[in-house]
């Protein structure tokens, strides 16, 4: 099965290159490599294999993105009341950062509510150890990531529920942001953390969502209205589980990757389930073709290719209930194509 799936991704591989004028993007859910606050837990042998299962496939895209959760930072002064199973707060070692540039990663999303974990020095060490090791990163602050890549000029545009950040409840606000860059871009990606944690919140609605009284916003509404502004791609996290996709004026949207790699956390549900989703965008945006490719991540495990294809016959039947007349096509082992191209 592991032998059909690669030889899969490298059809798929082959067939995208093809395409003189396009773009693929590998993009994954939250990352947290281990943490030294408030006690110590990281993974065995100081987490030098973190990645090794699935880094060919994150090395396979032009642009491969990820959403960091909590500041790369020594010491420091925690900014939150610690709470088990309501208040978290994360603080990774610096050195774990070049574990993500040596994975393939490109950028790293910093907007969501672990980036302040540690206040301004937590931000300002996690900003320079990226940068230090060429990963280019987006918020706190309006921070965007901007490439060139083979002749296309891309932004990635962080948006959050946190403070601090660009939000996804200012969405008049957040379609002038998008559409600002888009014309300075020939693709943009807007990237958000929100909507509802858990197993409790695999399904997206067009309504505004709350977790434990905490407001998370209307992804919907906000996903489909920065696509209305220039958006070319919407790529969600936060749920800590898999979400519906959709394709809206044929760009692909996806509700949330789930988590990737999250250590020292009860995984043994969805919330282990670790899709990486790789699509291919022409020159002006338009989804061509993608592939779910499911990894899985277990309690206390690192993420490995799952050959029974969880994540992606989740993200199917999500996809299907909460999106009928605009899911994309989703076959059992994870291949997306856009309805309006049959």
């Amino acid at each position: 099965m592991l032998t059909d799936l690669y030889k899969s991704l490298f059809i798929f591989i082959v067939v995208s290159t093809a395409y003189a004028d396009t773009l693929s993007i590998v993009a994954v859910g939250d990352i947290m490599m281990g943490s030294t606050y408030p006690d110590k837990r990281l993974p065995p042998e100081d987490g030098k294999y973190i990645f090794s299962k699935v880094d060919s496939i994150l090395r396979s895209a032009d642009l491969t993105i990820g959403n960091l959760e909590g500041p790369l930072l020594i010491g420091g002064t925690c900014t939150k009341t610690i709470e088990k199973g309501k208040c978290y707060a994360f603080r990774t070692p610096p050195e774990y950062g070049q574990y993500l540039a040596d994975a393939g990663f490109d950028f790293m999303n910093c907007a969501n509510n672990h980036a302040n974990d540690f206040g301004a020095d937590g931000v300002a060490s996690t900003k320079k150890v990226l940068s230090d090791i060429g990963l280019k990163s987006g918020g706190p602050g309006s921070d965007i990531g901007e490439f060139e890549i083979a002749g296309h000029k891309v932004a990635v545009i962080p948006f959050s529920v946190s403070s601090g950040v660009c939000s996804i409840f200012e969405i008049e606000k957040a379609q002038v942001i998008v559409a600002q860059q888009a014309r300075t871009h020939d693709i943009v990606i807007a990237s958000f953390h929100g909507g509802g944690e858990g197993i409790k919140y695999l399904h997206t609605t067009d309504g505004f969502e709350y977790y434990m009284g905490w407001p998370r916003g209307n992804v919907v509404k906000f996903a489909r209205a920065v696509v209305d502004s220039g958006a070319d791609f919407v790529w969600g996290h936060g749920p800590h589980v898999p979400r519906a996709i959709e394709i809206y004026k044929d760009r692909i949207i996806v509700y949330s990757l789930g988590n990737f790699f999250t250590w020292g956390f009860n995984l043994d549900d969805e919330r282990g389930y670790a899709p990486m989703l790789r699509i291919v965008l022409d020159s002006t945006g338009i989804f061509m073709h993608g592939k779910i490719i499911s990894a899985l991540q277990r309690t206390l495990q690192y993420p490995t290719i799952d050959s029974t294809c969880n994540a992606a016959k989740l993200i199917k039947r999500l996809s299907q209930e909460d999106f009928n007349d605009s899911a994309p096509i989703i076959n059992e082992t994870g291949e997306i194509q856009n309805k309006a191209n049959k």
